[in-house]
């Protein structure tokens, strides 16, 4: 059974690569603009180019418990399908190569099935 719900909360529906935007609204229960414009706010205040940038998103989530997935060498990392269905309570972010989701109740909530991609770290949310 899998662990992806198809979710866009992008007022018009589309589909662009937004993924901190997406992942941000639907974790905090945001309308789409507001998470936007927040994550613009913080960028600025925080003295970074962009909220897409890794470092920023480090730092606009370190109030929050992070989830740290140590792996043994030669071993595979945890997959995102796995994580929802170990954290199938709570709301989380969950950082991927190049991408960023939200992992609500054991459900990947996004455009578009990652749940085969490797998880770096997570925050828990709620």
């Amino acid at each position: 059974m899998s662990v992806f719900e198809y979710r866009n909360p992008h007022p018009k529906g589309l589909h662009t690569t937004d993924c901190v935007v997406r992942a941000v609204s639907l974790a905090f229960d945001k309308d789409y603009l507001e998470a936007r414009r927040e994550l613009n706010r913080s960028k600025k205040e925080l003295g970074f180019r962009s909220y897409k940038e890794t470092k920023f998103i480090y730092k606009y989530l370190e109030n929050f418990d992070r989830i740290v997935l140590k792996v043994p060498k030669g071993e595979p990392r945890v997959k995102v399908d796995d994580f929802a269905k170990f954290f199938n309570e709570g709301t989380y972010i969950v950082k991927l190569a190049k991408h960023i989701v939200c992992v609500k109740d054991g459900k990947l909530l996004d455009t578009w099935d990652s749940s085969y991609r490797s998880v770096y770290t997570a925050w828990k949310i709620k």
